[in-house]
């Protein structure tokens, strides 16, 4: 379920290295609606940077995970953010989660290498906090938010996103979804969001 540092066909294109790696998520798109192997979905992207881990030109290496947009208790999503949290959502907290409060905030990203055919992909196995005490490397790129329904460009987003947002469906407005949850001030100071 991933679409994550793939080999875009012809180009050269230096795949994030296998192993821990400490990164900044610096963007967060919706997708909107797309078509899976289980039904339409509501997905998002979300997109880090390592900091330490840099391509020839400078900048940092970016890797990329796209989740269906849920935090039902079997959700990829879910799992990851209480992973990076350190610390289980309450049913209150997930029935309303604000994935805006994971932008800028600083984990720990697994790596390991995938092989389909002629390609290798990097993907994300893993989502963890840091270790107090662990300086992080400040971030390079600046927070990118996309939010399908705000009309706003997609131009600054990567071209696969883009191809994405414009293959979404329309909106099937799923039972049970929650539309523009507020940002929950609530959060334990103690934990990045």
């Amino acid at each position: 379920m991933s679409l994550i540092s793939r080999d875009q066909g012809g180009k050269d294109f230096k795949l994030a290295p296998q192993g821990t790696h400490l990164a900044r998520c610096y963007l967060l798109a919706d997708i909107g609606y797309q078509e899976t192997n289980f039904g339409t979905k509501l997905q998002v992207v979300l997109g880090w940077e390592f900091p330490s881990e840099l391509l020839d030109d400078g900048r940092p290496m970016i890797i990329y995970k796209t989740y269906t947009n849920s935090m039902n208790e079997k959700a990829n999503l879910r799992k990851d953010v209480e992973s990076w949290r350190g610390k289980k959502l309450t049913e209150t907290e997930a029935g309303g989660f604000d994935l805006r409060n994971v932008l800028g905030h600083a984990c720990q990203l697994s790596i390991v290498h995938n092989v389909s055919g002629d390609r290798t992909y990097a993907n994300i196995s893993a989502v963890t906090g840091i270790p107090k005490g662990l300086p992080v490397p400040e971030a390079v790129n600046e927070n990118i938010i996309f939010d399908i329904d705000s009309g706003d460009s997609a131009g600054d987003l990567p071209e696969w996103i883009q191809k994405k947002i414009s293959e979404a469906k329309a909106d099937t407005s799923l039972p049970g979804e929650t539309e523009n949850p507020a940002m929950d001030e609530d959060f334990d100071d103690d934990i990045p969001f």
